[in-house]
C-alpha cells in the first residue's frame, strides 16, 4: 500500500504523542515523576545504605534511618512542582536540583525567615517571606530553575525571586561541573512524605524566552 505524504505525517505525530504519553508527558510538557506504586525512575544515592523508602497509599514516605533518593534521569532548565509533608520536630529534608543546589525543607512554621529554613537556598539565600504550614499538612513547591536564576515559589507566595544560586552547590552538593544533573529528595535526615512531583524540562529556545519575561518582570519592579 502506498502512503502519501499526509498520512505519513499523520502516522509521525501519531508516534510522536504515543512514545510522550508512554513517558507520561501531557501536552503542556509536564512529566510526572512519582508513579503512585513503586520508585521506578528513582534509586538511592548511596546504594549501600539504608532504605527508609515506601510508597504508602500513592505517597512516597521516608522514615528514618533513610538515604537520599534521585532520579535515573537528569535535568538543566526546567520548571518543577514538588508537594510535600514534614512531620513534628526538625522535618529536615531537602530538594536538591542538578544534585547540587538544595531547596530546603524544613519544619519552619511560626519562625523568622533564615537561610536553613524552609524555602531557602541552603545557607545561601533565606527565604523573603516563611510561607510554611505546619506539620502534619501538605505544602507545594513551584521551583523555576535556568542557568544560575533560581524562583522558588512556596505555597503560593514568592520565597526566591530569580535570585543567582552562584557557581558552588549548596549542602551536600556533588563535586560535578555545571550540566544537567539527577532531582535529590534528602532521606537521611527526618520523616518526610512527597506526593505529586512533575517537571517540566525546558528547551535552550523556551528557557531563553521565559529567563526574559522573568527579568523584565524583576526589572519593574
Amino acid at each position: 500500500m502506498r502512503i502519501s505524504f499526509p498520512m505519513t505525517l499523520a502516522l509521525a505525530a501519531m508516534f510522536a504523542c504515543s512514545a510522550a504519553g508512554a513517558h507520561g508527558q501531557d501536552n503542556k510538557g509536564w512529566i510526572p515523576l512519582l508513579n503512585g506504586k513503586d520508585l521506578t525512575g528513582w534509586h538511592l544515592r548511596n546504594a549501600q545504605g539504608p532504605n527508609g523508602w515506601k510508597v504508602i497509599d500513592h505517597v512516597n514516605v521516608n522514615t528514618p534511618p533513610g538515604t537520599d533518593l534521585q532520579t535515573d534521569a537528569e535535568y538543566y532548565n526546567f520548571q518543577l512542582h514538588v508537594e510535600f509533608k514534614v512531620t513534628a520536630g526538625n522535618g529536615n529534608s531537602g530538594v536538591y536540583m542538578r544534585d547540587k543546589y538544595e531547596v530546603q525543607i524544613f519544619n519552619s512554621f511560626g519562625k523568622p525567615p533564615e537561610d536553613t529554613g524552609c524555602g531557602a537556598l541552603y545557607k545561601r539565600i533565606a527565604p523573603s517571606v516563611n510561607a510554611s504550614k505546619q506539620d502534619g499538612e501538605w505544602q507545594t513547591y513551584d521551583i523555576t530553575f535556568i542557568g544560575r536564576r533560581l524562583t522558588v515559589i512556596h505555597n503560593g507566595q514568592k520565597v526566591l525571586d530569580n535570585v543567582d544560586v552562584g557557581p558552588m552547590g549548596t549542602g551536600a552538593a556533588s563535586n560535578r561541573a555545571d550540566g544537567p544533573g539527577p532531582l535529590r529528595l534528602q532521606g537521611d535526615h527526618d520523616a518526610v512524605s512527597f506526593r505529586n512531583i512533575r517537571i517540566r524540562p525546558l528547551s535552550k529556545e523556551e528557557a531563553e524566552k521565559l529567563q526574559k519575561q522573568i527579568d523584565s518582570r524583576t526589572n519593574k519592579m
